[in-house]
């Protein structure tokens, strides 16, 4: 695989974050801007990282974990949910435009469509690396602020949501021990703060 096709779709992914072209839902142009901003910045970068890394550790097939991640949230950029499902053919119908390989692209499809193991969960160890790579990506204290300061729900309700967030995180997406193990300090510090009780 080209990897300098490659390097130039995830700058072109991360122009779109930078330089939104479509507002968000109730967003004035200034809060979408600094919102996808700091997604590429706090979310979509380190996802690709950490899939990269584990990629080569696992013996994943890199490139197409490397694609999958740069594309995992891609409908996001549209608001669209659920964002798997649109996403995965987004992805798919943007590699074949960009003139990548059908079977490729194929394959990016199926781990962006089950990166967030709901409705369809991850079988092959590209899509299980991936997967545990978003939800480790999770574990970033300041995904949190970032969720907070954009969110419609009252404080209340996102300490609730986000304790069930980071639980089902660690025990249902994270597929590598390994990598469970690195991130479990910090699920526990994230714990103890969405659980607070005075």
């Amino acid at each position: 695989m080209n990897k300098e096709k490659i390097q130039q779709l995830e700058e072109e992914i991360k122009n779109l974050h930078y330089r939104p072209t479509n507002l968000k839902h109730s967003f004035s142009n200034v809060e979408t801007k600094e919102f996808y901003c700091w997604f590429w910045d706090i979310h979509i970068k380190p996802v690709i990282e950490y899939s990269k890394q584990m990629a080569e550790k696992y013996g994943a097939d890199v490139d197409a974990v490397w694609v999958g991640a740069i594309l995992h949230d891609v409908a996001r950029l549209t608001d669209e949910e659920p964002h798997d499902e649109i996403g995965s053919q987004k992805g798919y119908e943007m590699l074949l435009e960009k003139g990548f390989d059908e079977n490729f692209a194929q394959k990016v499809k199926n781990i962006i469509l089950r990166h967030r193991c709901k409705n369809y969960p991850p079988e092959s160890l590209e899509e299980k690396v991936v997967a545990s790579a978003d939800a480790m990506a999770h574990f970033i204290p300041p995904f949190y602020l970032w969720i907070s300061k954009y969110s419609n729900m009252s404080f209340a309700e996102v300490l609730e949501k986000n304790t069930k967030k980071i639980d089902r995180d660690f025990n249902d997406k994270i597929f590598f021990e390994d990598e469970k193990k690195l991130v479990e300090a910090q699920y526990n510090v994230l714990k103890n703060w969405f659980e607070f009780k005075i």
